[in-house]
C-alpha cells in the first residue's frame, strides 16, 4: 500500500517514508508504529495491540511505548498539544487523525488476447470479473454499528465467493478503505476489481437502515441499488436478505452489464470471458437463434480458455436447449452432447452452482427427476442463494410428488430472483402443485402467468390451455391454443411428453386425456 497524508507518503512494501518527494529518516521501529496507526486509522489501536504487534508481545514498560509515540510525533512534525497527527485517548490507546488517502501506480493495460499459448490463457484469466466489497460506512454516531458495517461485508464476500467464477478481492485489501477518501476509480486501480459494492449503515430510534450499491469503477455507473429499513431486532433477517440479493446481482447483472459494453465488438475479437458473457445473454432469449448464438459464443469462449468451466456449462445449456425444444431435429445427439459439456465443466469446477444445475437439467432430460435432484441440493448446498438451484429443485420435488418441497423451491426461486430468465419454469412449477391439488382456479392463474413471459415456449402455452380446460372455460382454452400454435406451428404430442416426465404418472396421464381431447 501507498498512503498518502498531509505532504507524506508512505510505502509500506518498500518501507519508506518521504514528505515533498524528500526521504524521511526514522527509525524501524517508528516505522512500524506508522503503519500499524495509518493502516488502522478509522479506529483506536490500543496499548495491548500496540505491544504486541510492535515489540512481539514482550513485557515493556508504558514510557517505551510513550517514547515511541513521541519518536513517531516528531517524524511527522506534530506534538502532543495539537495532535494533528496522533491523538492519544486515555487509557484506551492511540488513533492517526490525520486524512489518509490510499494510493497506486495504474494497473499495466491487458495486451490483446491470443487464441493459443500461455499468454491467451493468462489475459483471459485477467479478463475475469472481479469485485471488492468494501466495508460498509456508518452514518451517526452508532458506535454499536461498527462490528454490523464490518460483519456484512464479510458476509457478502463468502456468499459471492461461492460463485466461483467471480474473483471477490479479499477483506484484507479492501478494509483498508474505511475512509471513503478514494473515488471510484482510484479504488478499482488499487485492488484490481472491475466492480466495487459499498454501503452504509444508520441506526436511528431502534430501526436500522441498510443502503447497499454496487457501481463499475471503470465508468462509475451505478448497477444496482438497494435500501433495507428493519427494526433492531431483526438486522439477523436483514442481512440474510441483503445476501440473497447480491447473489442475484452478480448471476444476472454483472453478466449483462458485461455483455452490454461488448455489443458492437466483433465477435472474433473477444476475449474467453468476453465470449462467455455474450453467450449467457444470447441464451436467456430462449430463441432458436438465441440458443445458436450463443453456442457459437461459448465455443470461441472454450477455444480461448479450454478450462473455462462455466462456458462448457453454458455449452451444456444450450444443447439441453435444442435437445428440450427440438430446435434441430436430433434431440438424442443433443441430449448426448449437453451431458458431455456439463460434465466437463462439472469436472473443471465441481464447486461452481451452474455447473452442478446443468448436471441436473441432464439427468431432467432423460426422464430421471430423482436422479436430477441430488445436483439441484448440490448446487444450493455449494451456493445456497443460487436461484437456478431452487428452481431445479422445486421440478425434481414436483415432479417425483413431494409437492410441498416443490412449492416451497419455487417461492424462494422467484423471492430471490423476480425477473429471472427462469421464471416461467418457476411459476410453471406453481400450476403443477394446483393441478396435483385440483385448485384449478390457482393452476390458471399460475399458468398464466408462466405463458405470458414474452420468451416462454409453446409449451407454457400449451399448459395455460390445459388449465383453462381443468377449469371448464374452452373459451380461453382455445384462445392458448391458438397462442400455442402461433409460437411453434409443429408442437404436436411427441414434443407435449418430452417435457412432462413419466416419472409422474397423474401429470403424465392428464396431458395425454388432453391431448387426445384437442386432437392434438
Amino acid at each position: 500500500m501507498i498512503y498518502a497524508f498531509d505532504a507524506f507518503l508512505l510505502d509500506t512494501e518498500r518501507r519508506e517514508l518521504s514528505r515533498g518527494g524528500t526521504p524521511v529518516p526514522a527509525e524501524p521501529q517508528v516505522l512500524d508504529l506508522l503503519m500499524l496507526l495509518v493502516g488502522n486509522h478509522h479506529r483506536v489501536v490500543s496499548k495491548a495491540e500496540l505491544v504486541e504487534k510492535i515489540w512481539c508481545g514482550r513485557i515493556v514498560s508504558d514510557w517505551a511505548v510513550s517514547s515511541r509515540i513521541r519518536d513517531l510525533r516528531r517524524v511527522l512534525g506534530d506534538d502532543g498539544r495539537a495532535q494533528a497527527m496522533l491523538k492519544t485517548y486515555r487509557g484506551r490507546g492511540v488513533r492517526f487523525v490525520g486524512s489518509v488517502e490510499i494510493r497506486a501506480e495504474p494497473m499495466p493495460a491487458v495486451p490483446a488476447l491470443s487464441s493459443e499459448g500461455p499468454a491467451g490463457h493468462a489475459t483471459a484469466c485477467a479478463r475475469r470479473p472481479s469485485i471488492a466489497i468494501l466495508p460498509f460506512a456508518l452514518v451517526g454516531a452508532a458506535e454499536a454499528d461498527t462490528a454490523l458495517a464490518e460483519a456484512i461485508p464479510r458476509e457478502l464476500i463468502a456468499a459471492l465467493a461461492s460463485l466461483r467464477w467471480i474473483k471477490v478481492i479479499s477483506h484484507g485489501s479492501t478494509f483498508q478503505f474505511r475512509s471513503r477518501s478514494q473515488n471510484l476509480q482510484q479504488l478499482g486501480t488499487v485492488l484490481g476489481a472491475a466492480y466495487c459494492l459499498s454501503g452504509s449503515v444508520e441506526t436511528v430510534c431502534g430501526r436500522t437502515a441498510i443502503d447497499v450499491e454496487l457501481a463499475d469503477k471503470r465508468s462509475g455507473e451505478v448497477i444496482w441499488a438497494d435500501r433495507r429499513e428493519a427494526a433492531s431486532d431483526d438486522v439477523l433477517a436483514m442481512r440474510a436478505d441483503i445476501a440473497r440479493d447480491v447473489i442475484a446481482v452478480a448471476e444476472l447483472e454483472i453478466p449483462q452489464h458485461e455483455a452490454a459494453r461488448l455489443a458492437f465488438t466483433s465477435v472474433e475479437n473477444l476475449d474467453a470471458w468476453s465470449a462467455l458473457h455474450l453467450g449467457v445473454q444470447k441464451m436467456n432469449q430462449f430463441s432458436r437463434d438465441g440458443n445458436a448464438a450463443a453456442e457459437r459464443l461459448f465455443e470461441i469462449a472454450i477455444r480461448k480458455e479450454p478450462d473455462l468451466a462455466r462456458a462448457h456449462a453454458g455449452l451444456a445449456f444450450v444443447r439441453f436447449q435444442n435437445a428440450f425444444m427440438k430446435y434441430t431435429g436430433t434431440a438424442e445427439r443433443d441430449a448426448r452432447a449437453a451431458l458431455e459439456a456439463a460434465e466437463r465443466g462439472f469436472a473443471l469446477q465441481p464447486k461452481d452452482p451452474f455447473t452442478n444445475f446443468m448436471m441436473g437439467r441432464c439427468h431432467w432430460l432423460s426422464g430421471d427427476p430423482e436422479g436430477s435432484r441430488t445436483w439441484f441440493e448440490r448446487a444450493i448446498h455449494v451456493s445456497p442463494n443460487y436461484t437456478w438451484g431452487h428452481y431445479g429443485l422445486s421440478w425434481a420435488a414436483v415432479f417425483t410428488g413431494d409437492y410441498t418441497t416443490g412449492m416451497e423451491h419455487a417461492d424462494t426461486a422467484i423471492e430471490l430472483s423476480p425477473i429471472d430468465p427462469m421464471r416461467p419454469g418457476m411459476t410453471g412449477n406453481k400450476m403443477w402443485v394446483h393441478i396435483a391439488e385440483e385448485n384449478y382456479p390457482e393452476a390458471v392463474r399460475w399458468a398464466e402467468i408462466a405463458a405470458r413471459v414474452p420468451w416462454s415456449h409453446a409449451g407454457m402455452a400449451l399448459f395455460a390451455a390445459m388449465s383453462h380446460w381443468l377449469n371448464g372455460d374452452p373459451e380461453r382454452r382455445d384462445w392458448w391454443m391458438g397462442e400455442v400454435r402461433r409460437r411453434n406451428p409443429d408442437f404436436d404430442r411427441e414434443h407435449l411428453l418430452t417435457i412432462v416426465p413419466s416419472t409422474n404418472p397423474a401429470f403424465r396421464d392428464l396431458v395425454v386425456r388432453f391431448a387426445r381431447d384437442l386432437a392434438l
